[in-house]
């Protein structure tokens, strides 16, 4: 019943008035409302209809735990000042491709990328 309720059109937006939540309903990223009070809302409408999504898992797929565990690894690594961002963000990469044997994506590539997706091809 909570989850009907908040899915409803007139809380969603009401909610991404008053707390900036981005609405799961794609029509309110349309209203002006909503995108007076949430200018960078936008690019969120952009990014849904594009088809991006939240979680590599498609894309991993079975590997999805240890693509995840690399990721957390290499964030703490930088957050812990064990690693610069570049050295992480390089070993990251090489270890997506390990894990998921993927080729490693050239930088500057014109190619579509979500999620994991992103450091490999």
């Amino acid at each position: 019943m909570f989850v009907r309720f908040l899915c409803r059109r007139d809380v969603q937006l009401r909610r991404s008035l008053k707390t900036a939540e981005p609405p799961t309903i794609p029509e309110l990223y349309k209203n002006p409302e909503v995108l007076a009070a949430n200018p960078y809302f936008s690019n969120f409408q952009r990014a849904y209809l594009k088809g991006v999504a939240l979680r590599p898992s498609t894309v991993t797929g079975k590997t999805y735990p240890e693509v995840s565990r690399a990721y957390f690894e290499a964030v703490h690594a930088v957050l812990t000042r064990k690693k610069s961002a570049a050295k992480a963000a390089a070993d990251l990469q090489d270890q997506l491709v390990q894990i998921t044997g993927l080729k490693a994506r050239v930088a500057g590539s014109s190619a579509r990328t979500v999620g994991a997706a992103a450091a490999i091809q």
